[in-house]
């Protein structure tokens, strides 16, 4: 608050200094806001006459009227003219019956538009069920071109294998990977071209497979992998689904570097293979995530049944192992291992997600 000045009166005495209120809270409005509802502002210390002028940080300054009579309290409040994202010095001079001038300053603020908020944003889905019946392939090198209404859509690259096996694309299943032994691909994404830069960047690998036979010691990985043999060499991390004897299966979340596999059972399912199985391989800033459910991909990773299995890229799920390095460019990758007769998944879509504003 402010007083102006004082005036002296007569020989032998003087007129007390006039006093303002003192300096009420500042106001802080909700986005959206144009007016300002009457906010008390407090009493002088003596009778006057308050008059209000507005300064606006930006556009025009909108009218304060004024309520209150005789030393107070006075309160004032704006009907219309505030904007978000600006702030407004709210001035009130009391003028007093001998010329004494004292000001009080209330501060108001519209706070900014939101914009959304913070969460998953998909960058990339892939159905594979869309894609065209071919004749896929038996070779366990290689690429795989796959069509939808017969115009080009994903090449599957980093075909490995060992035994009797093939990965055919049918229009209904998806891409599906049958094994006497060994089969992987994987997906060569141009991180770039969507826009994804993974060191600055919180993203999440999210694959949906439809198990149809998984003999016993047979696996399915859903990994993220560092080079086109991924899935047996190098570095990756990801959800494993394996077939045991009761019958029964187990879903894991898994890494391998260097010849080391490190796992960490999150369910196992007795009786009746499930009918969907799905993982999401997080890059995140302490390291790397695996989220999973025995069913479809839910709406986002952090929806999954079993979440929280966290890891540094350079340690591993409470055993000793070597580093996890996935480099630059980590790629989606499938791989199933069939230990005893012969096992069959259907991969059915594959999706890019990233935090940012939604």
């Amino acid at each position: 608050m402010t007083s102006l000045y004082s005036v002296s009166g007569a020989p032998g005495g003087s007129v007390a200094d006039l006093t303002a209120p003192a300096t009420p809270a500042p106001v802080s409005l909700a986005a959206g806001s144009t007016s300002l509802g009457s906010t008390l502002v407090g009493s002088w210390s003596a009778a006057v006459t308050v008059t209000a002028t507005v300064t606006a940080s930006a556009g025009s300054p909108p009218t304060a009227t004024v309520s209150g009579s005789g030393a107070g309290p006075y309160s004032v409040s704006i009907a219309s003219g505030l904007a978000d994202s600006r702030t407004y010095a709210v001035r009130l001079r009391g003028t007093g019956a001998d010329g004494q001038v004292a000001d009080v300053v209330l501060a108001v603020a519209v706070r900014p538009a939101t914009t959304g908020t913070l969460g998953w944003a998909t960058v990339a889905d892939y159905d594979l069920t869309t894609v065209d019946t071919g004749a896929g392939t038996t070779a366990t090198s290689g690429t795989l071109a796959l069509t939808v209404g017969g115009s080009a859509f994903l090449t599957l690259s980093g075909i490995t294998g060992s035994g009797v096996g093939s990965i055919t694309p049918t229009n209904g299943q998806g891409v599906v990977i049958s094994a006497q032994g060994t089969r992987a691909f994987l997906l060569d994404l141009d991180w770039a071209a969507l826009g994804l830069n993974l060191f600055r960047r919180l993203i999440s690998v999210d694959i949906e497979i439809e198990p149809i036979t998984l003999t016993v010691s047979s696996q399915a990985n859903l990994m993220l992998v560092e080079s086109v043999s991924g899935a047996s060499s190098d570095s990756n991390v990801g959800g494993r689904i394996t077939g045991a004897t009761g019958p029964n299966w187990t879903i894991s979340a898994r890494t391998y570097n260097a010849g080391v596999s490190n796992a960490a059972t999150d369910a196992t399912v007795p009786t009746t293979i499930p009918s969907r199985y799905s993982a999401s391989m997080l890059r995140i800033p302490e390291g790397l995530e695996v989220c999973q459910s025995l069913a479809a991909l839910p709406a986002n990773p952090d929806l999954h049944t079993y979440t929280g299995r966290r890891r540094s890229q350079n340690t591993a799920w409470g055993t000793v192992n070597a580093p996890l390095l996935l480099g630059a460019d980590p790629r989606p990758a499938v791989s199933l291992v069939c230990a005893t007769g012969t096992s069959e998944i259907r991969v059915r879509r594959i999706r890019v997600m990233a935090q940012g504003v939604v």
